[in-house]
């Protein structure tokens, strides 16, 4: 009797993290830290609510939306999942750079904490998630996958 061959099968391989994902997932962890610690909304002596609490509230879930979905697009191995997430990343970011100030209220003041720190945060740190999943979705490996036949 011969020797019977073991039929290998084909594992596609998961697409590798790379340092780009890790440079999403930190700038993603940037919204809600940063508006918990640095750019805070402001705060009345007598503990009242701001005109900017709203807007805080609202960025803060938006950041912890936009590290939700920085952790699941590392998870991700399927490649229209992790541009999509990317997709999704980059509307976050886009609502982070733009509500506050706009459709968001925020104090009149220019000296008040909201206008003068946590308009500016929100904004950099907004263009920079946006720019980031930009640049993931551009760095995502376009091969296709195993066992699919590219039309022609």
């Amino acid at each position: 009797m011969g020797k019977r061959e073991k039929s290998k099968k084909k594992v596609p391989s998961r697409p590798q993290t790379g340092p780009m994902d890790v440079v999403l997932s930190v700038v993603a962890a940037l919204v809600p830290v940063g508006l918990r610690t640095v750019a805070t909304p402001c705060a009345h002596a007598d503990g009242s609510a701001a005109a900017c609490a709203m807007a805080g509230h609202v960025l803060l879930g938006l950041g912890f939306v936009a590290l939700a979905l920085a952790v699941l697009r590392l998870w991700s191995a399927d490649l229209a999942t992790k541009r999509s997430f990317d997709l999704l990343l980059l509307i976050v970011g886009v609502l982070v750079a733009v509500l506050p100030g706009t459709t968001l209220a925020l104090c009149t003041d220019a000296r008040m904490s909201c206008r003068a720190i946590m308009l500016p945060f929100a904004r950099i740190v907004g263009v920079a998630l946006g720019l980031s999943a930009v640049v993931c979705e551009a760095t995502v490996d376009h091969e296709v996958p195993t066992g699919r036949k590219r039309r022609r």
